[in-house]
């Protein structure tokens, strides 16, 4: 009888352990989603027969709880992506409260930074993962 006492409370206790673990992951799962930003159309100001005006993009990854690169330096009117490459997911959040998103895992957030300054931002998730964008 002890032996089956110890055996029943071992499997309670794996039990509780697997609802705690499936709690915390459907919480962690639970990120925001990135909102959607419609694509412009073309530039009103080009004229027939010229070449519209280079978009200004930057790519950043999200890889291994670390956004990269970790200074980013723009010039006014950039569209910056964020890409997460890690099988969690992360927020893209401005301490200055400008642009937050969500991402899952191969997941994308873009933003297109249309003042100049030096934005710090961080994962709401993860809040040890920070980075900083400069815009010129």
């Amino acid at each position: 009888m002890p032996g089956e006492v110890k055996l029943m409370k071992n499997r309670m206790l794996l039990t509780l352990l697997s609802l705690i673990f499936i709690v915390v992951f459907l919480f962690i799962s639970c990120g925001k989603t990135a909102p959607v930003t419609p694509s412009p159309g073309p530039p009103e100001d080009v004229t027939p027969g010229t070449t519209p005006p280079t978009k200004l993009v930057a790519e950043l990854v999200i890889e291994s709880f670390t956004f990269k690169p970790a200074t980013l330096t723009i010039p006014v009117g950039t569209t910056v992506t964020w890409h997460n490459k890690d099988s969690v997911p992360h927020t893209v959040t401005s301490r200055e409260d400008i642009f937050d998103g969500g991402m899952s895992h191969d997941d994308t957030y873009t933003y297109t930074f249309s003042q100049s300054g030096t934005f710090e931002y961080y994962c709401t998730v993860h809040p040890f993962m920070t980075a900083i964008i400069i815009v010129e």
